[in-house]
């Protein structure tokens, strides 16, 4: 396995366990969680900049912690929406 295929797994792992423990906060508070609107509009300018004429390596490595924590909470989103169910149901 290459360098940097197994550090992407370790990422990887590491991103399910945080969200994981996130999940298991109070449903309501994860399902509740949101970007604040503006970190709404930093993001969409970066996105917007990177089509249009590219960003700098400091925006780059903004928007791909953006990206990274947002993959997290949508993780942690799921789960805490199973969560929910399964008490729901109990």
């Amino acid at each position: 396995m290459s360098g940097k295929k197994e550090k992407t797994m370790v990422a990887q792992i590491g991103y399910d366990e945080i969200a994981s423990l996130l999940a298991e906060m109070d449903p309501a508070k994860v399902l509740a969680m949101k970007a604040s609107a503006a970190l709404d509009e930093r993001v969409e300018d970066l996105i917007y900049k990177k089509r249009e004429e590219g960003l700098t390596e400091a925006e780059n490595i903004e928007l791909e912690h953006y990206l990274i924590v947002n993959r997290i909470v949508t993780l942690a989103k799921i789960r805490a929406r199973r969560n929910l169910h399964a008490l729901l149901e109990q």
